[in-house]
Formats: structure tokens, sequence, C-alpha cells
């Protein structure tokens, strides 16, 4: 294991740039943190650098190890108390065919990393098959999006694409307020796409007139509207 005790070292700069979407993007790499992110990362086989201010256990895989300090492990981590591991990753592929989809959510120009976070990891506790987002909503890599996720972003196919390629062969069910009907009065179907919106505007106009269903969550007067993760844990629990 090397020592890195610089966080002008080009080895930091390089990994502190995968910050930046356009550099994720152009290289197919992200960043991860956390010990329990690690472990489940190495099963995967997608760890290219590891940066760790701890010992490691010994890994069966050859991937660049850096014994860091405290100041570089800092420059890295996101986290306000990090656990001591920092990583570099290779941004999943989908592990399943899209034929064998049958319990889809997909989001339409989610923006809030955070909302990203928690609705794949209810889409995971709900045995979804993916999370599809349009290619407007937030990054998936998002260094906020991963940490909220806490694992979850390995356990589902979670990728950008246009619902378009979806309307044959699912039912389009579309959460919104107008023209809706009772979540309780909907048929369950077998293979669907459930359509989260934008956390202002909702639904785009678009995706809406693809809708074969739409539906909405009846809850008191005095509230208009639910957080789209909220909602999007009530109806992925309903439909699942």
């Amino acid at each position: 294991m090397l020592e890195i005790l610089s966080k002008n070292n080009q080895k930091v700069k390089d990994a502190c740039a995968l910050r930046m979407k356009k550099v994720r993007q152009e290289k197919g790499l992200f960043l991860m943190e956390g010990i329990k992110n690690l472990d489940m990362a190495l099963r995967f086989g997608i760890v290219k650098q590891i940066f760790t201010s701890i010992g490691l256990p010994k890994l069966k895989q050859d991937i660049e190890c850096y014994k860091v300090n405290d100041e570089v492990l800092h420059k890295l981590s996101s986290s306000e108390n990090p656990e001591g591991v920092v990583f570099v990753c290779e941004q999943l592929k989908p592990k399943k065919d899209k034929k064998d989809y049958h319990k889809i959510v997909y989001l339409d120009q989610i923006n809030d990393p955070g909302n990203l976070g928690t609705i794949l990891r209810t889409a995971v506790a709900f045995n979804y098959d993916a999370v599809i987002l349009s290619k407007s909503s937030v990054d998936l890599y998002n260094e906020k999006v991963v940490a909220a996720s806490k694992g979850a972003l390995f356990l589902i196919d979670a990728f950008y694409d246009d619902i378009e390629n979806y309307v044959n062969g699912y039912q389009i069910i579309v959460s919104a307020l107008d023209e809706a009907v009772s979540l309780d009065t909907i048929k369950k179907p077998k293979d669907f796409v459930l359509v989260l919106g934008n956390e202002s505007h909702g639904v785009s106009s678009e995706t809406l007139k693809l809708a074969n269903t739409i539906v909405k969550i009846d809850m008191n007067d005095d509230i208009d509207s639910l957080n789209v993760a909220v909602a999007g844990g009530i109806l992925m629990n309903y439909f699942k």
C-alpha cells in the first residue's frame, strides 16, 4: 500500500474531480465512501482505487490502495465525520435484460439528490426491478444521491432512458392530482411503470399524455401534496 500525505497529490486531485458531473460522465467513474459500501462494491468488482486512513482486510482483487492522513481523507470525503475509507468505482451496468422487468419506477425530472437516494432504497425494499430516470433528472452518481441510497444503488438497475421506450407492454401509471382516480380503486397490474414527477411541477405534460392511469393518494384536505419520496413509498408499497 502506497502512502499519500499531500492533498495536492495528483491521485487525490483526480479522485476529487469526480465530484463534477462532467468528469464522472467522461470517465465512467464515481466516488463512494464508508466501510459497508466498500464491502458491497468489492463484491460487485467495480472498485478501482481505495484511499484509507484505517487498516483494510486483505483484498482478493488487484486494486490501487493508498494510505492517507486525515487531511487528505477530509479533502476526499464529503462527510463531516468520514469513516476512514473513500474509494473510486466504475459506474454500474444493468444486471437484467429489459424484457425481464415487470415493476419499474420512472422518475420524470426528479431534481433532489436526497429524494432520489430514498426512492432507490424504497424500490429495493419493495422488490422493484428498475428505477429509470428521465435524462433531465438529477445525476445518479451525485455524491448526495450515493450517500442517501445507502448501498441500494448496487441492488437495483438504475439508468437514464426515455419513457416512450416502455409504452408497449407496460401499463403506465402516473402519480398526479388532476383528473386522477383514488389509489385504492386501481387494480394492480402485472407489468407496469409507476411514474413520479418533479418536486415542484409534477409529471410533465408530455409524460401525462402517455398514461393509461392517473392515480392520486387520498389524504386530509389540509395537505395538498406529499414529498415525492414519501408519495413514491406509498405507491410502491401499494403496487408491490
